[in-house]
Order: structure tokens, then sequence, then C-alpha cells
């Protein structure tokens, strides 16, 4: 039998390990976690092989040198001889003992108890032989204490192999001496030494299998709960892998029908209860990202893009997404950044950070001047978001970060988000390896800053023109199999001036698409049926039914789909999708 690595043998229970735990001062654990540890104990046994076996060679060697040295030729013939036979048997026995995972563990420890008796059996040999030479030098017991310590503690054997050889071999020699005549004074004066010794020694070997029996149940339970984590990790990135496509897709059909309505209402009272009503949808649809971003970036969902980029174009971009907000509060906002300046990191999470500071400085801080300022710091750039708003103390310094904390809405409204965006940038900090910083105090603002690695800056090309909203030409094919998803793109997209075709199934799109009859091709990633929209558009390819543009609309956010986009060269949004976005990338999609 071949005994294999415990984590594959015990199965992890944490109730039955907590069991064990309180009841094994007999040394023995239950029937199912005995042959675990007994591997367990082995394993350590053979981690301390080349202690045990250098010892043993240089003790062995160093009697033999005594030999040689202090007994008579006709009797160090036979002792060195006896010595050598029994450091080859117990060289033997150490490879043969020490092997983990290729011989059983009861098999190693006989093996490793009969070299340490043999030792022990040899040096009681050798006191009773040089006591009958009388040869004139004072042999003792003292090799034997040498022997005994090394079976109680530095050989690793359980409790009940230790003791059994080290009473036998203290019994052995003390009959030995019995027989060959020795005083009884030097009987009972040896005895009580080797007895009390072994009394000790069998105390300490107790203790040392206690111990390592606490520690192999401590190991395991490290794993149990290790494997607990994993499986409600991987529970949690289920439940964020479905809630994420499933609070999605309401959401984006919702985007959709308000734009039409927004489109179509001419009545001023009607629009502003639509402007309501997206302003809603909105303020949701930032809530629900809040919630899924944190709880993605704690469960490792999330890994940062690198790439060089200049800051000053992707800066003023930023600042012009919220100048309307800054408007509506009577914010004033400046950018102060070199113009040759460039940092290396994902563009996406630095501007979530960046967006999460200024948001968080527009709705909090009761500021009227709000700035972004970049300096060179050695190999870094500094950027920092300032405010001359109302300051914090040090005590809420600490809270500010903290998950749903909101220090000046006690009322909880929800126009001021749900206290995730400054636990959401920590998080992104921790992601991403910034050093960071908050300087505030009451009544003097507060500086937010983050330390990004310099990049080269690179000269750009002028950006192309805005499109104009005009009206949209072209042959569109929409596959989505959620009805009122469907229905809503269709809608928006006839509003918008497309010629709209509408399949539930990837089947039908394969029976109907006929070649060269689609100038843009709309597809949801998960369909009915056993394809889903990647798949859809590498089977139309091949056909040759459709090798034009194709966009892909989901609210599956997983790397893998990102990455399966990227190589079948579709454009990928994500649900819900602001239909002025929708709108560009379509106009986009359709010029090319």
């Amino acid at each position: 039998m071949s005994p294999g690595p415990a984590s594959s043998q015990i199965p992890i229970d944490e109730p039955a390990l907590l069991a064990q735990q309180r009841s094994f001062t007999n040394l023995r654990f239950s029937q199912g976690f005995e042959p675990g540890f007994q591997r367990y104990l082995h394993d350590k046994m053979c981690n301390r092989v080349w202690v045990v076996a250098f010892s043993c060679v240089s003790f062995m060697l160093l009697f033999v040198w005594i030999d040689l040295t202090y007994l008579p030729a006709y009797l160090n013939r036979y002792t060195v001889s006896v010595r050598l036979v029994v450091l080859t048997i117990v060289c033997i026995t150490l490879w043969y003992a020490n092997r983990p995972n290729k011989i059983a563990p009861r098999r190693a420890f006989a093996a490793a108890w009969l070299s340490y008796v043999l030792s022990g059996l040899m040096v009681a040999m050798i006191i009773v032989v040089s006591r009958i030479a009388d040869i004139g030098v004072q042999v003792t017991h003292d090799g034997l204490y040498l022997v005994l310590l090394s079976g109680f503690f530095l050989l690793g054997l359980p409790m009940r192999y230790a003791v059994t050889g080290s009473w036998g071999i203290v019994l052995a020699y003390l009959w030995a001496e019995y027989m060959i005549g020795s005083p009884r004074s030097l009987i009972i004066a040896s005895g009580l030494f080797l007895v009390c010794f072994n009394l000790i020694g069998s105390l300490g070997a107790y203790i040392y299998e206690y111990m390592m029996r606490g520690a192999y149940l401590n190991e395991r339970l490290l794993v149990a709960a290790r494997a607990r984590a994993e499986r409600e990790s991987q529970s949690k990135t289920r439940f964020l892998a479905t809630a994420s496509h499933d609070l999605r897709q309401p959401l984006h059909a919702m985007s959709l029908f308000i734009q039409h309505l927004d489109e179509r209402v001419i009545d001023p009272p009607l629009r502003l209860t639509v402007k309501r009503l997206a302003d809603s949808t909105q303020l949701l649809q930032a809530m629900l990202n809040s919630l899924l971003d944190i709880s993605r970036l704690s469960v490792g969902m999330v890994r940062p893009q690198l790439r060089a980029f200049n800051l000053r174009p992707w800066l003023l971009r930023l600042l012009a997404g919220l100048e309307a907000s800054a408007e509506q509060r009577g914010v004033r906002m400046h950018l102060v950044c070199p113009h040759h300046s460039a940092v290396y990191s994902d563009p996406l999470l630095l501007e979530r950070l960046i967006r999460n500071f200024l948001n968080n400085a527009l709705l909090h801080a009761q500021a009227t001047e709000v700035r972004i300022e970049v300096v060179r710091v050695e190999q870094r750039v500094r950027l920092s978001v300032v405010d001359n708003g109302c300051g914090l103390s040090a005590a809420e310094q600490e809270q500010v970060f903290e998950e749903f904390t909101q220090l000046n809405n006690p009322a909880r409204t929800l126009e001021k988000g749900v206290g995730l965006g400054l636990s959401i940038c920590r998080q992104l900090m921790h992601l991403l390896e910034y050093p960071s910083g908050l300087i505030s105090a009451p009544g003097q603002g507060s500086q937010f800053w983050i330390e990004v690695p310099v990049a080269d800056w690179t000269e750009e090309l002028k950006s192309a023109p805005e499109h104009q909203q005009t009206t949209l030409l072209g042959n569109v094919v929409v596959i989505e199999n959620d009805l009122i998803n469907q229905e809503a793109m269709e809608t928006l997209l006839r509003e918008w001036g497309c010629t709209v075709r509408c399949y539930q199934t990837p089947e039908q799109a394969l029976e109907n698409i006929l070649p060269g009859s689609v100038d843009l091709l709309v597809s949801d990633y998960r369909l009915e049926g056993s394809m889903d929209g990647i798949s859809l558009v590498r089977t139309l390819r091949e056909r040759g039914l459709h090798t034009g543009a194709t966009l892909l609309i989901t609210a599956d956010t997983s790397e893998e789909v990102v990455e399966a986009a990227r190589l079948t060269d579709i454009e990928l949004i994500y649900k819900p999708v602001l239909p002025a976005r929708l709108r560009r990338m379509i106009q986009q999609l359709l010029a090319d």
C-alpha cells in the first residue's frame, strides 16, 4: 500500500476535526483521521533525517576512535566490528524508513525503532563487555543517555515506539549487568538514574506527540477553512455574475424605453417627468454599478490592464464628463497638469479612481472649487484632487474610506450616492499598489492623492470630430432572446432611422440572414440554444452570411468574454448602456 498525501485521504470536515481536537489526550484519533496523522508524523520524521544521520554517524565514529584508543587490541577488534555492523544497519534502516509516499508509516516507524534499539543494545553490550574484561578504564553508561536522548527527542518517533524501545534498552542493560554479577549497588544506582531518565523522556515523548497532533489538527482546520473560504468565494462570484447579468437586463431596457419617450414627448411637463425618470434610472444604474464593483473587487475578479497613455487629454475628457454636475452645484473645476505628462496604468481603473475622488468632492465637500493637480515625484506622477470645502477631522479621515459611510448625509438621500465611492477607491489603490494619502483639516478643504508610475509622453493624432445627431441609415439585425430588451432596442433603432430585423435565437438568424443583407449585427452574448453571441458571429463569418461590423451588447462582465470578443474582432459594450453612447457606437460602425 502506497500512502498518498494526507489531503487526498482525509475528508475536510470541520466539526469532526474540532471533535478530535477535544479528545486526543490518549494519543489516538478516530479511524478516519489516524492514518493521515501517521503520514504527517512520518513526513516530519523524514524532514530531520539528515540531522539524525549526521549525529548517528558522528557519534558512532567517535566511539570507534575511543575504542581504538583506550581498549586493548583483543577487545576493540570486537567492539569496533560490532559498532560498524550496527552503523551499517542504522544507515540502511534510516534510508528505508525516510522515504515519504513510498513506504507505509507503520513500516517506517518499525524500521527506525529497530535501528534505535540495536544502537542501544550495542552500547549496553560494550559497557558489559568492558566490565567483564576489566580493562582498567572506567566505562560508564553515559553512552546510553545519548542513545535514549536521540530516541525520545531526535528521531521523531511516535510516543509508543520511543517508550517501548527506550524501556527495552534499559531493562536489557540492567538484566545484563545482573547476569555478569555486577555489584548490587552499581545496578541500583544505574537503574535509578536510567529509570528516572526514562520517565522524563517518556513524558517528553508524550508531550511531543500531543503537540504534533495539535499542530496536525490546526493545519487540517486551516485547510478546511481555506476550502470553505474558496467555496464561499466561488459562490459569491457566481452570485455576482448572476446578479450582474439579471439586474442589468431590465435596466438596459428601461434606459432605451426612456430615451424613446424623451425623443417622442413634446409637452414640457411630460418632458420634465421623463427627465426625472431618466435621472432616477441613471442613479439606480450608478448604485448597482457601485455595489457590483465593490463586490467584484473584494473577491479578486478585477485584473489591471496596464498601458502607457498621455495624462492631460485623458484628464480633460474626464473633467468634461463632470462639468454639468459641477455647474449644477455651483462648483468651479480646474486642471493643473504639465502638457507632456504620461503615466503607465490601467486607464479604466484609474479613471474610476479619479472620478470617485471628484464625485466625493462635488457631493460631500461643500466646496466652491475643485481642481486636479499633477506633479512629478521622482519616477512617479502624483495626481491630487483638491477642494476648498469643509475638510475632515482626524477621526473622519479614518471613517471616510469605510463602506456605506456618508459623513454629511444623515438622511441618506440617494442623490449623494450610497457611500461606496471612496471604499471602491481604497480597493482600487490596493489592487494597483499605488502610494496614496489624504491631507485635510476642518475648514481647510481636502486633498486626496495617489502616485502613478511615469511613462514616456507620445504625440497624439487629433481626434476626429464628434458625429452629428443625424438620421442613422442602414440595415441592422438584432439578436436578443429577452423580448423586452429586443423590443426596446428595435423601437429605438427605428426611431433613429435604421431598418431593423429581430431574431430571438441563433438558429433563426442563421436561417434568415442572407449574404450582404446586413450592415450591422447587434447581438446579446447569452442566447437561447447551443450558441452564444460570439459563437454565432463566428458561424456567420464562416458561412459568409455576415462579415461586416458587429456589436456585442452584454451584461456579462467576465474577462473571458472580453478576451473572446477581442480575438473575434467584435465591438463590446455592457448593459445597461447609455442611449447616447449606443447611438455614437452604432453611427461609427455604420460609417466604417
